[in-house]
């Protein structure tokens, strides 16, 4: 058996580790809520390591997302609330989350699907506010969700109904497999 010397691709290595994950086995990075991941994949995720960053490839769509041309770092939370916008209802609450973070660096990916704070660079995320919700990250790892009043993530029928069968996901890598059953890995 021999082994390859060449280094992995090279793109993605301007993003910050701390935008990057992986499942557990997996072996792509993703960002934070990439639409590629199943829900028990995205609640599974592990904050990317220097060593994964060197492994592995970030996948297609965090790529664009996290690397592209949208994306921008603000000097304030209240500059970044505006930019993204957050419903002005939401924003009292989402200061009072923030008043007990380290919001150093704050930023939102070229997706402007989120504002995220963190200790700064190489810092994991502290947190993730949404439109509607805020993602905190607690000790123990992980991160703990808080809705915002009135916001409940989704629409609803008034009859109830069986859900839906999770999508299919790649053996290799973990990420939802698209319509054609084949994933981009092999």
């Amino acid at each position: 058996m021999t082994t390859s010397s060449t280094a992995p691709v090279a793109a993605g290595t301007d993003i910050p580790a701390d935008l990057l994950f992986r499942v557990p086995r997996g072996r792509v990075l993703h960002g934070r809520g990439c639409r590629r991941l199943s829900a028990d994949h995205q609640a599974a995720l592990l904050p990317a390591t220097e060593l994964d960053r060197q492994k592995f490839t970030v996948c297609k769509e965090c790529l664009v997302s996290l690397a592209g041309p949208g994306r921008g770092d603000f000097d304030s939370f209240d500059a970044a609330l505006e930019a993204l916008p957050v419903p002005a209802a939401h924003r009292p609450a989402m200061r009072v989350i923030a008043e007990g973070l380290d919001t150093t660096r704050v930023w939102i990916p070229s997706s402007r699907s989120y504002v995220a704070v963190s200790a700064g660079p190489g810092h994991e995320a502290s947190a993730y506010f949404n439109k509607g919700f805020v993602d905190v990250q607690q000790p123990d790892g992980g991160y703990e969700r808080v809705l915002m009043a009135g916001f409940s993530g989704k629409q609803t029928s008034s009859f109830a109904h069986a859900p839906d069968a999770a999508p299919a996901s790649c053996p290799s890598c973990y990420m939802q497999l698209p319509a054609t059953g084949r994933c981009d890995c092999d």
